[in-house]
């Protein structure tokens, strides 16, 4: 116990505190840190890919029988491949393409947020592929991601559009009239 009167230690429980709030932030930050890296090397790895993220949803889709409705290039320890959510015979799937010589890695059921939007854009006019080349076009580079988005008349795809200068640009297509207009960036990581 300290006995020194010129040493004031707070309360027990509000230096718990304080210290429980200092970890949070910094576990906050490594995790900031950490999803930062992880885009930066899903950046990198888009520009170094030779597959097209087209190609690669067109291969998914060849292959499965499917209907593409979402798309996002993964970058792991073990590997990088394309993963493209899918509706096969109106089950989600996940399919994985190689972005380097467009193999087609495996096919799985879709879970977690990989299995959200399987319908949300259903009967639309503008599908997954038509969304991408359109943001491809208007962003001027290729895509990182993309996915299905709101609903009713909001409803539109989000594309991450990666730029040859490697920076990302957010953009959202709207499912029935192909306007693009610059989206907020979305959580999907």
């Amino acid at each position: 116990m300290n006995t020194d009167p010129s040493i004031h230690l707070a309360p027990r429980p509000l230096w718990l505190a304080a210290a429980l709030a200092l970890g949070l932030a910094l576990s906050g930050m490594a995790s900031s840190a950490h999803a930062d890296a992880s885009e930066a090397a899903e950046i990198a790895a888009v520009s170094r890919a030779t597959i097209t993220p087209l190609a690669a949803l067109a291969k998914a889709e060849q292959h499965s029988g499917g209907q593409a409705y979402g798309l996002g290039l993964e970058v792991a320890r073990h590997g990088t491949w394309y993963e493209v959510q899918m509706n096969v015979r109106n089950r989600p799937m996940v399919a994985r393409i190689d972005p380097r010589s467009g193999a087609f890695l495996g096919m799985a059921p879709a879970k977690g947020e990989d299995r959200a939007g399987a319908h949300t854009l259903d009967g639309r006019k503008i599908g997954l592929a038509a969304a991408i080349r359109a943001a491809e076009s208007a962003g001027h580079g290729r895509a990182l991601e993309a996915g299905p988005e709101g609903a009713a008349a909001a409803a539109h795809w989000d594309v991450d559009v990666v730029r040859t200068a490697g920076t990302l640009v957010h953009l959202s297509v709207n499912a029935d009239s192909g306007k693009i207009t610059p989206a907020p960036r979305r959580e999907w990581d």
